[in-house]
C-alpha cells in the first residue's frame, strides 16, 4: 500500500472502492473530501481493493492528520486484515494526528464516541417526545415534500445557525454549499422540505445503496416548535425503510441532539477519536 495525493488519484476507482465497501459511509467520497477537507490524500493497494481516506491540514509548517468539519470519520474499506501495517504506514508520515475513525485504526488509546443510526427497524421505537411532536406537527398542517433543490433550505440553515452553533460560520456554510452541490452532481442528493402553506426550511440527506445519512437541516422557530424537524427526519427515516437501507442521524455529542435522534428510534453505534502527537518538541510546547 502507498500514500497518493488528491491530484494523483483515481478518483473513479477510489469512489468505486467507498461504493462497494459493505456498509461504507459518503464521508470517504472524493466529492466529499473535496468540499470539507484542507487538503487530502489517500492509503491504498495498487488496485484499489482496499484504503483509507486521510483529510490533513499544515501548521506552522507541520502536515496534521484530521477530521474536516461535517466529517464524522474516516474507515477502513475494503478487506483489511492487517490494521497495524496499516497505522504504522500512516504515522510514518503523519506525526501529529488528531483524527476519527470507524475502526480502532490506532490501537486501544483511541477515545470512544457514539453516533446514532436505524438498522433494525422492526427494533425501531420512537419514544414519547417524537411520538408527540409528529402527531403536532401533522395537527398544525405541516407536509413534506422530497427532491434534490436544497437552496430553500440552505437559505434557512444560513438564517437559522450561522454563529450560533460552535463550527457554523461563515466559512464553514461555504463548504457546506460546496458539498450540497457536490453530492447533487454525484446523484445522492435528496432534500426533504418542510412546507406550511410555502417552504420554511427541511433536511439534506445523502444516499447510497447502503445508507442515508443525515447531513444537515433546520426550520423556522415556529415551524420547529411544531414538530418540523421530526417530521422531516420520520418522513427521510421512512423512505430510508423503504430502500432497506441504513439511516444515519449524523452523530453529534450534543446531549440534546442525542436525546431527538433517540426519539426518532435511533441507537447507538460507536466510533474512536485519536490525538497522537509525535510531532517536534518545539511543536508539543
Amino acid at each position: 500500500m502507498k500514500i497518493i495525493e488528491r491530484a494523483y488519484i483515481d478518483v473513479q476507482k477510489w469512489n468505486a472502492l467507498v461504493e462497494n465497501t459493505p456498509n461504507a459511509s459518503l464521508f470517504s467520497s472524493a466529492w466529499y473530501l473535496d468540499a470539507t477537507a484542507e487538503n487530502w490524500c489517500v492509503l491504498v493497494d495498487d488496485d484499489y481493493s482496499k484504503g483509507i481516506a486521510l483529510p490533513y491540514t499544515r501548521r506552522a509548517g507541520i502536515e496534521i492528520l484530521y477530521t474536516p468539519i461535517f466529517v464524522r470519520y474516516v474507515e477502513l474499506l475494503g478487506d483489511i486484515d492487517n490494521v497495524e501495517h496499516v497505522s504504522a504506514l500512516i504515522q510514518e508520515r503523519f506525526k501529529i494526528i488528531e483524527l476519527s475513525c470507524k475502526q480502532a485504526v490506532f490501537g486501544d488509546t483511541g477515545t470512544p464516541h457514539v453516533f446514532q443510526s436505524i438498522v433494525n427497524y422492526e427494533d425501531r421505537k420512537l419514544g414519547s417526545q417524537g411520538t408527540r411532536s409528529l402527531k403536532k406537527a401533522l395537527k398544525n398542517g405541516l407536509t413534506v415534500s422530497t427532491g434534490t433543490n436544497y437552496d430553500g433550505v440552505y437559505a434557512v440553515i444560513k438564517e437559522e445557525l450561522n454563529n450560533k452553533f460552535s463550527g457554523i460560520n461563515e466559512t464553514s456554510l461555504k463548504a457546506l454549499g460546496k458539498l450540497f452541490k457536490n453530492a447533487k452532481d454525484a446523484g445522492c442528493l435528496k432534500v426533504y422540505e418542510v412546507e406550511e402553506n410555502e417552504p420554511v426550511g427541511g433536511i439534506v440527506c445523502l444516499e447510497n445503496k447502503y445508507s442515508s445519512l443525515y447531513l444537515k437541516g433546520a426550520v423556522t422557530g415556529q415551524v420547529k416548535s411544531n414538530g418540523g424537524m421530526y417530521l422531516a427526519l420520520n418522513t427521510a427515516i421512512e423512505s430510508a425503510q423503504t430502500k432497506g437501507c441504513v439511516f444515519d442521524f449524523g452523530g453529534s455529542r450534543i446531549a440534546g441532539v442525542k436525546k431527538f435522534n433517540h426519539n426518532l428510534g435511533g441507537t447507538d453505534s460507536v466510533y474512536y477519536a485519536y490525538t497522537i502527537n509525535n510531532g517536534p518538541s518545539w511543536f508539543k510546547f
